[in-house]
C-alpha cells in the first residue's frame, strides 16, 4: 500500500498545481498532462517488466505539434521520491516546470537527469524596477 500512496502523491504534485513535467526523449518533447494509476491485473499489459498485481503509472502527454503519447512507467520508488523532492524546490524557486531526461553517460536505462526551469522567473525579474545608484 505503501507504492500507492507515493503514486497518488506524486499524480496530485504534477496534476493541476502550476507544474508541468516534460520528458524528453529521442522520439522528442511531451508535456505530460494525465496521469493515472492502473493495476495489472494480468498479462494483457504491454510492459513485462511489471508482476501481476504491481501498480504502474499510465502518462498522456503532448508534443509540441499536438500529437498525444500515452506511457507506461513502472518508474522505482526511488525516482518517484526524487521527483517529488525536485518538485518541492522547483516550486519554491517558482519554476513553471520540471524536465526528465535520461542520462546519456549511463547504460541503464533507468537512469533520469531532472532540470528545472522557468519563464516566470524570467518574467519576474524583467518586471522589477532596476536597482539605481547614485554616485
Amino acid at each position: 500500500m505503501k507504492r500507492v500512496r507515493l503514486l497518488k502523491q506524486f499524480m496530485n504534485n504534477y496534476v493541476g498545481k502550476g507544474l508541468k513535467l516534460v520528458i524528453k526523449e529521442k522520439d522528442g518533447v511531451f508535456k505530460v498532462h494525465t496521469i493515472k494509476i492502473m493495476q495489472k491485473v494480468d498479462d494483457t499489459c504491454p510492459v513485462k517488466d511489471i508482476k501481476i498485481g504491481d501498480y504502474f503509472l499510465h502518462l498522456v502527454a503532448t508534443n509540441a505539434k499536438g500529437q498525444e503519447a500515452s506511457i507506461v512507467c513502472n518508474w522505482t520508488d526511488d525516482l518517484l521520491k526524487n521527483l517529488m523532492i525536485n518538485y518541492n524546490d522547483a516550486k519554491e524557486a517558482n519554476s513553471s516546470e520540471i524536465t526528465m531526461f535520461k542520462d546519456p553517460l549511463s547504460t541503464d536505462s533507468n537512469k533520469w537527469l531532472l532540470s528545472w526551469g522557468s519563464d516566470k522567473l524570467e518574467e519576474q525579474m524583467k518586471k522589477t524596477d532596476p536597482i539605481r545608484y547614485i554616485t
